[in-house]
């Protein structure tokens, strides 16, 4: 229980730097399948899916409370440090992914699918941004929204999907901020219900596909991963954050690279 709200307080944690995809971290943290598999069965054994992800839960909650204003000072100060930090656990963690996709050697297919993934997130992050805008009003304008947080949900499960960019594209970020600073409980409970259906659905289905075609899963969320590169990468550092960022880099790559190997 204790690992389980540590692993929830790092994901938590993470998601405080933007950019971030929690999904990504969860696959680093090595509780990504375990996540999934506990929503999609959570009523074969709700007892102890409930305590795991209660426990993942409060973990994060904690992460985000307690270290928010701490970790947004050192990201505002340090941010390239900081930035390839997470670049390197990000990268250290693919050659699990490899492992878990049976990937023993390079061929199309290896290399195909990555692209794939890739892809996806890149052609996600060319749409508009405020390209959809809700002008509703309403019974309608909450259907919309617990419509939307179902859509939403992919980019809390999928690895490389920035949650806050997908508000972005829907035009409702500005909205949502709105509503979580002034409690907006009607908008908060429309969307929150829908992001909470869309998870169980989302779950299902990548657990469906990951159990019918896992090595071609994997390799497709390895081209999430790297996509999520793309959105924090501050360039390449300067002066005196040279030496310090390529140590964190690697330090960061050898430890999630070591502990996965375990």
């Amino acid at each position: 229980m204790l690992t389980d709200m540590i692993n929830g307080l790092v994901i938590g944690v993470s998601m405080l730097i933007p950019g971030v995809s929690g999904g990504t971290v969860a696959l680093i943290c090595g509780i990504y399948y375990k996540l999934i598999a506990a929503v999609d069965t959570f009523f074969e054994n709700p007892k102890e899916n409930f305590k795991f992800l209660i426990s993942v839960a409060i973990g994060g909650v904690i992460g985000i409370l307690a270290f928010s204003k701490l970790i947004l000072f050192v990201y505002d100060t340090y941010k390239t440090p900081m930035v390839y930090l997470f670049m390197g656990a990000v990268l250290g963690s693919i050659p699990l992914l490899c492992r878990s996709a049976g990937v023993k050697k390079l061929n199309l297919k290896t290399v195909l699918y990555p692209i794939l993934g890739l892809a996806f997130v890149l052609l996600l992050e060319c749409i508009p941004k405020d390209l959809f805008v809700i002008n509703a009003d309403g019974l309608v304008e909450y259907l919309v929204l617990f419509l939307i947080g179902i859509v939403l949900a992919t980019a809390l499960v999928l690895p490389g999907i920035s949650f806050s960019y997908m508000l972005l594209i829907l035009g409702l970020y500005e909205q949502t901020l709105m509503a979580i600073e002034t409690v907006n409980i009607i908008f908060l409970f429309s969307m929150g219900m829908g992001v909470l259906v869309g998870i169980f659905l989302t779950a299902k289905v990548i657990r469906i596909i990951l159990r019918k075609y896992p090595k071609q899963t994997y390799l497709v969320i390895i081209g999430f991963v790297i996509a999520s590169l793309k959105d924090v990468f501050p360039g390449l550092p300067n002066g005196n954050e040279l030496f310090i960022s390529t140590l964190l880099l690697l330090g960061s790559f050898y430890t999630i690279y070591k502990i996965s190997n375990k």
